[in-house]
Protein backbone atom coordinates (compact mmCIF):
# COMPACT_ATOMS: atom_id res chain seq x y z
CA UNK A 1 0.00 0.00 0.00
CA UNK A 2 1.35 3.69 -0.70
CA UNK A 3 -0.56 6.44 1.02
CA UNK A 4 -1.06 9.43 -1.58
CA UNK A 5 -2.21 13.15 -0.55
CA UNK A 6 -4.23 15.38 -2.55
CA UNK A 7 -6.35 18.85 -2.69
CA UNK A 8 -9.03 20.25 -4.61
CA UNK A 9 -10.57 23.11 -4.10
CA UNK A 10 -13.17 25.32 -5.50
CA UNK A 11 -14.79 28.97 -5.30
CA UNK A 12 -18.82 28.07 -4.08
CA UNK A 13 -19.48 31.09 -6.57
CA UNK A 14 -18.46 29.33 -9.44
CA UNK A 15 -21.24 26.82 -11.03
CA UNK A 16 -18.80 24.68 -13.18
CA UNK A 17 -15.74 24.49 -10.54
CA UNK A 18 -18.51 23.61 -7.97
CA UNK A 19 -19.52 20.68 -10.52
CA UNK A 20 -16.19 19.15 -10.83
CA UNK A 21 -15.38 19.26 -7.17
CA UNK A 22 -18.49 17.86 -5.95
CA UNK A 23 -18.37 15.32 -8.79
CA UNK A 24 -15.42 13.36 -7.16
CA UNK A 25 -17.00 13.47 -3.55
CA UNK A 26 -19.11 9.84 -2.78
CA UNK A 27 -22.27 11.86 -1.65
CA UNK A 28 -21.35 15.44 -3.31
CA UNK A 29 -25.21 16.15 -3.56
CA UNK A 30 -25.36 16.30 0.18
CA UNK A 31 -22.18 17.89 1.29
CA UNK A 32 -23.50 20.62 -1.74
CA UNK A 33 -26.39 21.46 0.41
CA UNK A 34 -24.63 22.54 3.27
CA UNK A 35 -22.26 24.50 1.53
CA UNK A 36 -24.34 26.83 -0.18
CA UNK A 37 -25.58 27.52 3.01
CA UNK A 38 -22.88 29.69 2.90
CA UNK A 39 -21.12 29.57 6.38
CA UNK A 40 -17.75 27.71 7.45
CA UNK A 41 -17.32 24.24 7.51
CA UNK A 42 -15.19 21.42 8.50
CA UNK A 43 -15.78 17.91 8.13
CA UNK A 44 -14.35 14.78 7.46
CA UNK A 45 -15.66 10.81 5.74
CA UNK A 46 -13.94 7.82 5.48
CA UNK A 47 -14.78 4.90 2.75
CA UNK A 48 -14.14 1.87 3.66
CA UNK A 49 -14.12 0.37 -0.21
CA UNK A 50 -10.95 2.79 -1.00
CA UNK A 51 -9.63 3.22 2.29
CA UNK A 52 -9.95 7.25 1.54
CA UNK A 53 -10.45 10.06 4.10
CA UNK A 54 -11.60 13.04 2.97
CA UNK A 55 -10.96 16.45 5.00
CA UNK A 56 -13.35 18.91 4.03
CA UNK A 57 -12.88 22.86 4.76
CA UNK A 58 -14.76 26.08 3.54
CA UNK A 59 -15.50 29.73 4.72
CA UNK A 60 -18.22 30.31 3.26
CA UNK A 61 -16.22 31.58 -0.10
CA UNK A 62 -14.21 28.60 -0.84
CA UNK A 63 -14.23 25.40 -0.76
CA UNK A 64 -10.92 23.06 -0.20
CA UNK A 65 -11.23 19.12 -0.22
CA UNK A 66 -7.68 17.31 1.02
CA UNK A 67 -7.61 13.36 0.34
CA UNK A 68 -5.49 10.62 2.15
CA UNK A 69 -5.73 7.12 -0.11
CA UNK A 70 -4.40 3.64 1.25
CA UNK A 71 -5.22 4.74 5.13
CA UNK A 72 -7.39 2.80 7.85
CA UNK A 73 -10.09 4.60 9.57
CA UNK A 74 -8.20 4.75 12.57
CA UNK A 75 -5.19 6.54 10.81
CA UNK A 76 -7.49 9.12 9.13
CA UNK A 77 -8.77 9.56 13.09
CA UNK A 78 -5.08 10.82 14.12
CA UNK A 79 -5.41 13.02 11.09
CA UNK A 80 -8.11 14.46 12.50
CA UNK A 81 -6.94 14.35 15.90
CA UNK A 82 -4.64 16.84 15.13
CA UNK A 83 -6.89 19.72 14.38
CA UNK A 84 -5.60 22.30 11.77
CA UNK A 85 -7.20 25.08 10.39
CA UNK A 86 -7.64 23.47 6.88
CA UNK A 87 -9.26 26.47 5.24
CA UNK A 88 -5.80 28.03 5.97
CA UNK A 89 -4.04 25.10 4.64
CA UNK A 90 -2.12 24.71 1.19
CA UNK A 91 -1.46 20.77 -0.12
CA UNK A 92 2.18 20.70 1.56
CA UNK A 93 1.02 22.05 4.73
CA UNK A 94 -1.46 19.45 4.67
CA UNK A 95 1.08 16.42 3.59
CA UNK A 96 3.26 17.92 6.40
CA UNK A 97 0.31 17.47 8.97
CA UNK A 98 -0.50 13.98 8.02
CA UNK A 99 3.43 12.90 8.33
CA UNK A 100 2.99 14.38 11.93
CA UNK A 101 -0.12 12.23 12.29
CA UNK A 102 1.09 9.16 11.21
CA UNK A 103 4.43 9.02 11.86
CA UNK A 104 7.09 7.58 9.95
CA UNK A 105 6.09 5.63 6.85
CA UNK A 106 7.79 2.72 4.98
CA UNK A 107 8.99 3.78 1.37
CA UNK A 108 8.37 0.30 -0.35
CA UNK A 109 10.14 1.51 -3.35
CA UNK A 110 13.14 2.43 -1.04
CA UNK A 111 15.87 0.12 0.54
CA UNK A 112 13.58 -1.92 4.20
CA UNK A 113 16.19 -0.23 6.03
CA UNK A 114 15.17 2.83 5.39
CA UNK A 115 12.23 5.01 6.55
CA UNK A 116 10.78 7.84 5.13
CA UNK A 117 7.95 10.32 6.39
CA UNK A 118 5.59 11.92 3.71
Amino acid sequence: MSTTVWMTSALLAEPASMAAFLSAIPNGDRLATVLFQGGPISSRAYDDDTWTARFVASDGTIVKCFAVSDITIDQAEMIAFVGADLIAMDEPAFRELVAKALGPTLDSSADPSHILSE
